[in-house]
């Protein structure tokens, strides 16, 4: 038996992640920095969510504020993860790649600010076992073997390890492949950092054409994927 329906969003600092509803418990799409695991307990607790039925997590790229608490998780919970082959190396040295460029001057200025009290951009390291599941590319029948109604799409541009989720009614859940978030830089949609932004583009056209109708950011709330196609 397959599901679609079951989602609980949860706002952990900057970053929205989300709880998928599976077979046998649940699939977490990310995590936020390190220090929110705390938060993050307390918000399961109120879901009346025990940790334990937490059986994957999928890491939508390696960035501190996607991958923070992934190994305490992993520790805690025995989850498996799902992530694309080029987060292997970053997640194991705790690292978020240096590869990247703001979106504009007004994302370079407030991020040169930012950067004055986070500095290191680390993180626990988090080395893949042999349960858990490493991509190559576009993943259309893992979540269906786990009992959600959905596809993993890559779709890099904001890095080169990007994957999205896109459930069989039109919600995706794209990390860091679009934003709804600091309006102030004038960025629209786009991530404040990418890698390569005619990649974004593609990632883009193939979300629309996959099917998504609604993305959820990791940053920002949901938006319609029309606005996407403009």
């Amino acid at each position: 038996m397959m599901t679609t329906a079951i989602v609980q969003s949860l706002k952990l600092g900057f970053t929205w992640c989300y709880l998928l509803k599976c077979r046998d418990g649940y699939l977490l799409i990310d995590t936020s920095y390190p220090d929110y695991f705390p938060q993050f307990q307390k918000s399961t607790a109120k879901l009346e969510i025990d940790m334990l039925e937490i059986k994957y997590l999928l890491l939508t790229h390696h960035h501190d504020d996607h991958a923070g608490f992934a190994a305490e998780l992993v520790r805690k919970t025995g989850c498996r993860v799902i992530v694309h082959h080029n987060a292997a190396a970053p997640l194991k040295e705790g690292r978020s790649e240096d590869t990247m460029q703001p979106f504009n001057r007004r994302v370079r200025f407030i991020f040169s600010i930012f950067r004055l009290v986070h500095r290191q951009f680390r993180y626990p390291p988090l080395i893949l076992g042999e349960n858990d599941m490493v991509l190559t590319g576009d993943e259309p029948e893992l979540l269906n073997s786990i009992g959600i109604d959905g596809k993993i799409l890559y779709t890099p541009g904001h890095t080169r390890d990007s994957i999205s989720v896109i459930l069989s009614d039109g919600r995706a859940f794209v990390g860091d492949a679009a934003m709804n978030f600091l309006r102030l830089t004038g960025v629209g949609r786009h991530p404040i950092y990418v890698e390569d932004i005619n990649m974004v583009y593609a990632s883009w056209k193939r979300l629309i054409e996959q099917g998504a109708k609604v993305i959820y950011p990791a940053h920002g709330r949901p938006f319609s994927a029309r606005e996407l196609a403009r």
